[in-house]
């Protein structure tokens, strides 16, 4: 399973964990739907893990954080995880190449702005077919490890079966731990039947699992502030048997953490999260045919490049109103061309600002973040996409594409650039 990230504040200091969840609501089925997807005869789990198939799921935290039983802070935190199934082996595993990004930037009811695009860090696993997964031990991310974990034979709705996992947490900014702790536990799971969504049957998987560990001596010695930690997660995951996948999942959790003063850290809270099943655009070939359509719609100052995100449509010399993020009108008709493109594809978007090099740094960085984010809410508003698929960012004068010497290479250096993600 990619376990989605929860981030949990304390004060001056963050705390990054991984908190499962899930999408959307369907019609509840009972067991019998199943024997209309042959499930009265058992199904058997499994990921079907296909050369080059990429996905990506997106996750909403809502968790409230805790100090010595006080409430400290709520938040709410966006996760993006992407995957890309790199190489299959006989024996049906994949190694997979799996890229996480967290964002704290997750005020879009009130504020209506975009999500910022945080910190990101890539790892590359091999995941069986029943799901277990082999991991580099210097990694501290996914936190949650071998869950799900299928047994190797049909299982029909009512049936349980365990399994055993771990959960990998990253407590160096909070205790001072140099590697991250690993906690082993049993999960339980129960097959309980079928939903129907959207018109789509989803078998149901319910998970519960409790943990429990205590630092050691050594530990302490050594400088870690780290006591002891303890939790529990229910889980229901929504598993799509014909393409081999894990569609949408939810999850409430519980985590205490205790220092060696006997300070305790509770974190609570819900989470929620969906697949998005895209297929990476970032070829040559796709180039032509985007750069076609672009001299087709006679969209000028408008280039197509690969990047190391995905494929981007770099916007260049786009019209604000001066030292200022509101768009000009006669940029709007462009950006409507654009959005033609745009909704050819799922992919989730990256709006990023560049300025050029004029006024101070911090003016032009904010003037960049500013400016991706009234593209971004512009792409909203036409529909595009919706507030968890679109990121934004602002990069300042720091990576210009032509000279800050003439009037012509500043027009260059003033752009937006799109970037339909891998």
């Amino acid at each position: 399973m990619k376990r989605l990230i929860s981030a949990f504040v304390i004060s001056l200091f963050i705390f990054v964990a991984f908190a499962q969840s899930n999408g959307s609501q369907g019609t509840k089925n009972n067991a019998s739907q199943g024997a209309k997807n042959n499930t009265s005869q058992g199904v058997k789990f499994k990921y079907k893990q296909v050369l080059g198939e990429s996905c990506s799921y997106i996750s909403t935290v809502e968790e409230d954080a805790y100090f010595d039983g006080i409430l400290n802070n709520h938040a709410q935190i966006i996760n993006r995880i992407s995957t890309t199934v790199d190489e299959e082996k006989k024996d049906g595993s994949a190694v997979i190449t799996t890229s996480f990004m967290t964002t704290t930037n997750t005020i879009v009811d009130g504020s209506k702005r975009s999500l910022s695009w945080g910190e990101e860090e890539t790892v590359t696993v091999t995941r069986k077919p029943t799901g277990q997964l082999t991991i580099p031990n210097n990694s501290f991310m996914p936190t949650v490890r071998d869950v799900p974990v299928f047994p190797n034979k049909a299982v029909k709705p009512g049936d349980t079966w365990t399994a055993p996992g771990k959960e990998v947490h990253d407590l160096r900014r909070l205790f001072n731990m140099n590697e991250p702790i690993v906690i082993p536990f049993t999960a339980n799971y129960t097959y309980i039947g079928d939903e129907v969504q959207k018109g789509k049957t989803f078998n149901v998987i319910e998970i519960h699992y409790e943990f429990y560990q205590t630092n050691t001596r050594k530990s302490i010695l050594a400088g870690s502030l780290y006591s002891s930690s303890a939790g529990f997660t229910n889980q229901k995951l929504y598993w799509d048997s014909e393409k081999g996948i894990l569609d949408h999942y939810t999850e409430d959790f519980e985590i205490v953490l205790k220092d060696v003063y006997g300070n305790e850290y509770l974190f609570k809270g819900t989470a929620r999260a969906e697949i998005t099943e895209y297929k990476s655009l970032n070829s040559d070939e796709m180039i032509k045919e985007l750069q076609k359509t672009i001299d087709d719609l006679n969209l000028s100052n408008v280039t197509i490049k690969k990047g190391k995100k995905g494929l981007t449509i770099s916007i260049e010399n786009i019209q604000f109103e001066a030292d200022s993020p509101v768009l000009m009108d006669s940029e709007k008709a462009k950006l409507d061309k654009i959005c033609e493109i745009l909704n050819q594809f799922p992919n989730d978007l990256l709006i990023t600002g560049h300025c050029a090099d004029r006024g101070t740094a911090n003016a032009r960085q904010k003037l960049s973040e500013e400016r991706a984010q009234t593209v971004a809410e512009y792409l909203k508003k036409k529909g595009v996409r919706d507030e968890y698929h679109i990121f934004t960012q602002g990069k300042g004068a720091t990576e210009p594409i032509a000279t800050n010497n003439t009037e012509a290479g500043r027009a260059k250096n003033r752009r937006v650039e799109i970037t339909l993600m891998d």
